[in-house]
């Protein structure tokens, strides 16, 4: 009976310990699972980090902005502005020489790519009238001397634009559209204009004292006042068909647009170029985030290596326990 009961605990031990391999052999398999996890993730963590705070918000420039030829040789000018042109402080020889040179050019430019296309009754602009209608380098010299601009960048302004208005004034759509300006004549135009004129009337005016009896009812005195009238009114005028433009009106326009275009475009670079500094600024608490969490992962994969370095030793120690039973049974049994 003994020798039974003691099989039956001898297999029930080996049952145990057989689930208790099984059981340690499945959890070692899970930490090694989650600790390769961890590891890559906080590889992960680790790299993206360091990119993001890596980068620099200071290292974002702003696109340089520029117009294209065929992009203001369609522009039209609904109405001529000759503005003043300012007085200021007096600027150094470079630029005044660079301002010189460049209407100079700029003139040239007019002269024999538009002014050849002009109607008999235009009028011929000289070089100072073509610098205060399109240029106004005294303004910018002005405006260059006192700081107000960048005499660096409106030097680049200009000769991007006078670049971009040679181009243009090749362009197959801006001949085409001098051509039908030099060859356009005028035709009687009529229209009714509103307008209004003023007439005397009489009235009764409530308020009016002026009058003998005025306090009688009904109170006031019958004078007379000033009524505006409207009326219409026909007006005849030669003008040159709808759409055409004169010679100086699209070399107008076209600058005009040119500018435009310019400052749109800034603007937009520099929206784009500000929300780039700030995606990058987010990026570096981002990363400053990831790199934090990853080294607290890392802290997790050393503790869970501990714990899986104590499961190796437990499973060694049972190993060497396993074998002192076997090697004891000569020494039990010769006593």
């Amino acid at each position: 009976m003994e020798p039974q009961s003691r099989s039956i605990s001898t297999r029930v031990s080996e049952i145990i310990d057989h689930t208790e391999v099984i059981y340690l052999r499945f959890l070692r398999a899970i930490i090694l699972v989650i600790a390769t996890i961890l590891i890559l993730y906080t590889a992960y963590l680790a790299v993206s980090g360091l990119y993001r705070v890596a980068q620099s918000p200071s290292s974002v420039r702003e696109a340089v902005a520029s117009v294209a030829a065929n992009e203001i040789s369609d522009a039209e000018q609904p109405e001529a502005v000759s503005p003043e042109a300012g007085k200021g402080p007096v600027a150094d020889s470079e630029q005044q020489k660079f301002y010189s040179n460049f209407v100079e050019r700029y003139f040239r430019l007019f002269h024999t790519k538009f002014e050849p296309f002009r109607q008999p009754e235009d009028k011929v602009l000289s070089r100072d009238e073509f610098d205060d209608s399109f240029v106004q380098s005294a303004a910018r010299l002005n405006a260059a001397t006192a700081g107000s601009v960048t005499f660096s960048s409106d030097r680049a302004d200009l000769e991007s634009l006078l670049a971009a208005m040679t181009a243009a004034a090749v362009e197959p759509r801006t001949i085409q559209r001098l051509r039908r300006y030099k060859a356009a004549k005028k035709v009687a135009v009529q229209r009714q204009i509103r307008k209004t004129r003023i007439e005397y009337r009489r009235g009764w005016n409530s308020l009016s004292t002026s009058c003998d009896g005025w306090f009688y009812s009904p109170i006031g005195c019958a004078e007379r006042r000033a009524v505006e009238v409207p009326y219409s009114e026909t007006t005849k005028a030669m003008e040159f068909p709808k759409g055409t433009q004169s010679h100086s009106q699209i070399f107008h326009a076209m600058q005009d647009k040119f500018f435009t275009l310019l400052e749109n475009r800034r603007s937009s670079n520099a929206a784009t170029a500000e929300a780039r500094r700030i995606e990058i600024a987010e990026s570096n608490v981002r990363g400053s985030i990831d790199l934090s969490l990853a080294l607290r992962i890392f802290g997790g994969f050393i503790a869970l290596m501990f714990f899986f370095l104590l499961i190796a030793i437990e499973r060694h120690q049972r190993r060497i326990a396993a074998t002192i039973p076997i090697a004891a049974l000569p020494e039990r049994a010769g006593s």
